[in-house]
C-alpha cells in the first residue's frame, strides 16, 4: 500500500514532526526507531540471508531516498559529500498553523521512499520508452525494454506493454499460461515471450489503462527474476533491492529482529540481555551444587565470561 501511495502516512508523520519540532530531532527519531526496531543497521556479507543489508546499502538507500524526492530545479545541482556539509548554527523550529506546513518542510517530510538501484548511480524518476514515460515504480527491481517494462516483488511480476494510440481492449487478446505471455492485436502477434520462471496462470489479470497493458502475474515460488522474457538481458540479483517488509518475513526471522530489539533497548539502558539471563540462569543453577566453590546468596558479580 505505501508503494502505491507515498502520502498515505502524511498525517501521522505530520504530527510526528509537530512534536519533534525541528527536522534534525525528527530524522533522529527516524533513524533512532530504525536501529531499535528493524535490521537496518545489521551488515551481512551472506547474500542469502534474510536478516541485514550488504555492507553500504543501507547508505545507498538514504541517499537515493534523498535524490528522487529532491525538487526538479535542484537536479543539476551538486550532492555535497560528508566533510564539504556546513555544521548546523541554529535549528529552526517548525510551526504549524491549522494543518499548513511551508512547502520546504512538506519536501523533507513526504519525501521518505526507495528507488531502484542501478551499476552505477541512482536512475531518474522517469525513463522514456516510445515516448511513453514508465515511473521508477513500474520499472522497479526490473527492467525498461524496447515497448514494454515490468518491475517485481518476491511474490509477484507486474508488465507495462506500450500500445499504438486508440486502441479498444476489444482489438486485444492477451493469453497467459504458466510459463508463456502473449499479446496480440487485431490477430496479431504484438509481445510474446517465454517467462524465465513460473508464474500461477490462473491467477493473472491484465487491464488497459489508454496506451499502457498492465499485466499483474503472481510467482509460483518466492524468489528474485534475473528477467522477465528468457529473451532478455539477465540481470545482477545482487544489485536488487530485496528487502522485505516486516510482517513478510519467515516467523524465526521475525523473532530474531525482535530479539535483537530487545537486546539493543537493555543494552541502552545498562540491563543484562538474553544471552547474559540465560548465563545468569545457568549459574544461579550450578551455584548451590555440590563442590560449587562460590558460596553465600547468589551474586552474578562474582562471575565474569569471555
Amino acid at each position: 500500500m505505501c508503494e502505491s501511495d507515498p502520502q498515505i502516512h502524511d498525517d501521522m508523520l505530520l504530527q510526528m514532526l509537530t512534536d519533534c519540532k525541528t527536522l534534525p530531532f525528527f530524522l533522529d527519531h527516524i533513524f533512532g526507531f530504525l536501529r531499535r526496531r528493524t535490521d537496518f543497521y545489521i551488515e551481512t556479507s551472506d547474500s542469502t540471508s534474510a536478516l541485514g543489508l550488504p555492507k553500504g546499502f543501507a547508505q545507498h538507500l538514504v541517499k537515493s531516498a534523498y535524490v528522487k524526492w529532491r525538487p526538479k530545479h535542484q537536479d543539476e545541482a551538486e550532492i555535497l559529500q560528508e566533510n564539504e556539509i556546513p555544521q548546523a548554527i541554529v535549528e529552526e523550529e517548525v510551526i504549524t498553523i491549522e494543518g499548513i506546513v511551508p512547502e520546504e518542510v512538506i519536501n523533507s517530510v513526504d519525501n521518505m521512499a526507495i528507488e531502484a538501484l542501478t551499476e552505477a548511480s541512482v536512475q531518474p524518476n522517469l525513463t522514456k520508452s516510445h515516448n511513453i514515460m514508465f515511473s521508477i515504480s513500474e520499472h522497479y527491481n526490473g527492467s525498461v525494454l524496447e515497448n514494454y517494462c515490468w518491475s517485481q516483488s518476491i511474490g509477484d511480476v507486474d508488465v507495462i506493454v506500450i500500445i499504438p494510440e486508440n486502441v479498444p481492449s476489444k482489438d486485444l487478446k492477451v493469453s497467459i499460461s504458466s510459463q508463456k505471455v502473449s499479446v496480440k492485436l487485431k490477430g496479431d502477434s504484438f509481445f510474446e515471450g517465454e517467462l524465465c520462471q513460473l508464474c500461477k496462470s490462473n491467477d493473472a489479470f491484465w487491464s488497459l489503462d489508454k496506451q499502457k497493458l498492465q499485466i499483474h502475474l503472481d510467482k509460483l515460488k518466492e524468489r528474485w527474476w534475473d528477467c522477465l522474457l528468457t529473451s532478455e538481458a539477465r540481470l545482477d540479483i545482487s544489485k536488487l533491492d530485496c528487502t522485505r517488509p516486516f510482517h513478510e518475513l519467515p516467523e524465526t526471522v521475525q523473532a530474531k529482529i525482535e530479539e535483537l530489539s530487545w537486546n539493543n533497548e537493555r543494552e541502552r539502558l545498562g540491563l543484562p540481555t538474553s544471552d547474559e539471563l540465560a548465563k545468569q540462569k545457568l549459574l544461579q543453577k550450578a551455584w548451590s551444587a555440590e563442590g560449587c566453590p562460590f558460596s553465600g546468596p547468589f551474586d552474578p558479580n562474582k562471575v565474569s565470561f569471555k
